[in-house]
């Protein structure tokens, strides 16, 4: 049994009894630098908030410091552990979900921003991580608050517009180019990265998470649609074959090592004084997935862009991306063959499932507006509520109305 803490810990209503155990000396000494002197107290808080679908028990650490002079500071941390929904907590479990995020918290993104220093350049992809004092045998992670830092989410449902597109862009392609550099330096990833969820021994799972029912019967519904929908009628006999598939990684191809999870809500950005971007960090890193690049670029321009550039600028945003990867590669010194601009298209056409799964999964929780149907709760509980409130959302609708024909055009649907 761990000691117990040297400071005193107040614990926020329906926390974990565990967290009184923890201690958090380092991590305020490494946060607050050489000024700190004691630890005198923590408050911990539930960070999570009603609609934002948050699998995992998110909490606000407050610890207050007593520095060097006498005088008193504040330090701010995230905690992410596993939250009391059972269901929820096995399939992370099931997932390896937590041992995933700390190697890459912990392990390699320090050695992507390592990267960059060697070279002259100050790179950050997230929030420095930390670890408690003692191991009390949880999985959780510990990182810095940055929200004390004055970093924001945007408007999830409106989605980002061009600046804030070209922000993220800018930085997945030196997030990318630093995995494809790693490949190099230390090897390939572990199956964690390399498999993960797409295992044949998770197939059950994976057929009911991906599930297409709900999603079709409102497309049999939508105007002009309906040869769309013979298309896509039976393709839950074949769905998760053909995504294992896809997500086998091809090694005659450029991969990279994708966020996996690339949404608005795992985007934080950072503004000077007149509103501009300053920085950008990626968060929740549980799916991340080597493999196409195509992956990422799907996941965060169909999830996350404003509706009225999504598809307009779709080529823009691609060539935008892969002239910056490829600036990344070079500054990074990376020997092997530099991708070509019509390799990544090519990758994107052969992904086009990549590209259904998050208009018919991702978007509509997305867009979804607050409410108390639509939180994960009710979906592990009551899934017709959040379902109903997801696939009838007129945004969606809308948005759907352009992105299908666009998707079908370019036989993005042709993946029986």
């Amino acid at each position: 049994m761990a000691p117990p803490p040297k400071h005193s810990i107040t614990l926020g209503s329906n926390l974990p009894a565990w967290l009184e155990q923890i201690s958090l000396e380092k991590a305020t000494l490494e946060a607050i630098g050489d000024d700190f002197n004691k630890l005198v107290s923590v408050r911990i808080e539930n960070a999570s908030k009603e609609g934002e679908n948050y699998s995992s028990l998110l909490m606000r650490i407050n610890a207050e410091v007593e520095l060097k002079n006498g005088s008193f500071k504040r330090a701010s941390f995230m905690l992410k552990t596993h939250q009391a929904n059972e269901t929820v907590a096995q399939i992370l479990d099931m997932f390896r979900i937590f041992p995933k995020e700390e190697e890459l918290y912990h392990r390699i993104i320090p050695r992507f921003e390592q990267f960059y220093r060697d070279v002259g350049k100050c790179t950050q992809f997230a929030p420095k991580a930390f670890k408690f004092d003692v191991d009390l045998n949880k999985e959780y992670i510990l990182m810095d608050d940055l929200s004390i830092k004055n970093y924001k989410n945007t408007n999830r449902i409106e989605g980002l517009d061009m600046n804030h597109m070209l922000a993220v862009l800018k930085k997945m392609s030196e997030y990318h180019a630093a995995s494809a550099c790693y490949v190099e330096k230390y090897g390939c990833f572990s199956e964690d990265f390399t498999i993960g969820v797409f295992s044949e021994k998770n197939v059950d799972i994976l057929r009911e998470f991906n599930k297409s029912t709900a999603f079709l019967s409102q497309l049999k519904k939508w105007p002009n649609c309906s040869s769309i929908y013979e298309k896509l009628a039976n393709s839950d006999e074949y769905l998760v074959k053909r995504l294992l598939e896809d997500q086998r990684v091809n090694v005659g191809e450029f991969n990279v090592l994708n966020h996996g999870d690339c949404w608005s809500n795992n985007i934080m950005f950072q503004y000077d004084a007149f509103g501009k971007i300053k920085e950008v960090f990626f968060v929740d890193f549980a799916l991340a997935k080597y493999g196409s690049p195509a992956n990422d670029l799907y996941y965060f321009i169909l999830s996350s862009c404003a509706a009225d550039i999504k598809i307009p600028k779709f080529e823009y945003f691609v060539r935008y991306y892969y002239e910056n990867l490829v600036q990344n590669l070079i500054l990074l010194q990376y020997t092997r063959p530099l991708p070509k601009l019509t390799s990544i298209h090519g990758s994107l056409y052969k992904n086009g499932l990549a590209a259904y799964m998050i208009v018919s999964k991702v978007l509509p929780a997305t867009i979804l507006d607050k409410s108390e149907d639509a939180n994960l709760e009710n979906y592990t509980n009551d899934k017709s509520k959040m379902v109903s409130a997801m696939y009838n959302n007129p945004k969606y609708v809308k948005q759907m109305m352009e992105i299908l024909p666009w998707l079908n055009n370019r036989g993005l649907l042709d993946w029986k």
